[in-house]
């Protein structure tokens, strides 16, 4: 059972007002952090879909991680058009035998005992979507099985990207409680960044 890590990192940055996945954090860019908490929590293979400044970005990441890596890079040259597409493209980057699928912004950083405890207790229950809690609200990052592949590639932006999905299989959900309100994070804007920062980016 191996499960495909997908990170998105494709958009614009516009209220962070620079480039999101080069910021700073845990001694590395933060997309460095995502890959690396992707890959150490037992990610069989990481996808990184990226837009906006791929250049840069796929620099920083082929710098950091070994070229054996089980890294895939792709871009996504419609990621104006909004988050949907770029869910989309790294699903259909994923090696043809994932059984799963672990989303995850760029700017949700996550760290490898919470990706762990997620594959682990997604494989012990067979649920068909496994999602992080923390104080009964939803987390980041979400797992799907690969039997909802068919339906994950037909989400859009105007639908609410992935909120349909949720909401039809709400009954087959694994709700994972955390104490850790790490799992809640999303970097919007510089300052939810420098507040973020100070609490779980500074760490070594």
């Amino acid at each position: 059972m191996s499960i495909t890590g997908i990170v998105t990192s494709a958009g614009l940055s516009t209220r962070m007002g620079t480039v999101k996945a080069l910021l700073p954090w845990r001694n590395t860019s933060l997309i460095c952090h995502q890959v690396r908490a992707m890959l150490e929590g037992g990610c069989g293979h990481v996808v990184i879909v990226l837009g906006y400044e791929c250049t840069r970005i796929s620099d920083e990441i082929q710098q950091t991680f070994d070229e054996n890596s089980p890294i895939t890079l792709t871009c996504n040259i419609d990621y104006e058009t909004g988050r949907a597409s770029t869910i989309k493209q790294g699903i259909l980057s994923s090696p043809k035998d994932s059984s799963g699928f672990l989303l995850l912004g760029v700017d949700q950083p996550t760290e490898d005992h919470i990706v762990a405890r997620i594959i682990k207790e997604h494989k012990a229950t067979r649920m068909l979507i496994s999602s992080p809690r923390y104080k009964d609200k939803g987390g980041h990052p979400v797992l799907f099985s690969n039997t909802l592949e068919g339906e994950l590639l037909e989400i859009n932006d105007d639908t609410l990207g992935l909120k349909p999905v949720f909401e039809k299989y709400r009954s087959h959900l694994n709700r994972i409680d955390f104490e850790t309100g790490q799992v809640r994070l999303d970097l919007n804007d510089y300052k939810s960044y420098i507040y973020s920062y100070e609490l779980f980016g500074n760490k070594t």
